[in-house]
């Protein structure tokens, strides 16, 4: 997909994990935190993503700067969404379905900053 950006909302097929674990996996929405070859020629052609749900639970409460929440329409989410920033993955272009929408500087700055935070860049 071309034109992708950071902070782009995407509609991801994230693959299962083998063997199962708590991984994101099926049809849903992510952010683009990351783009590979803004740095040179990957080796395959990816995304560095944030998966998105809308199962807001009590870790959402408990750590709120690690789980960024935004409000259906932001981004073309059609649904209240958590952002997984502790789940952060490298996808194939292959595996983007649609492109959703993207969020605002302002919008996307609890992403980064939970990034920033937790890989202490």
């Amino acid at each position: 997909m071309s034109g992708v950006r950071i902070g782009d909302v995407l509609k991801i097929q994230f693959p299962a994990a083998r063997p199962p674990g708590h991984e994101q996996v099926g049809t849903r929405p992510a952010v683009v935190v990351g783009i590979p070859d803004r740095l040179g020629s990957p080796r395959f052609p990816g995304l560095i993503v944030v998966p998105l749900t809308t199962s807001a639970g009590d870790y959402v409460a408990d750590a709120p700067a690690l789980y960024p929440m935004f409000p259906a329409g932001t981004g073309g989410l059609t649904a209240d969404s958590v952002a997984l920033t502790d789940q952060v993955r490298a996808v194939s272009v292959s595996r983007i379905l649609s492109r959703l929408g993207t969020l605002t500087p302002g919008e996307y700055a609890p992403v980064q900053e939970a990034l920033r935070g937790m890989l202490e860049l």
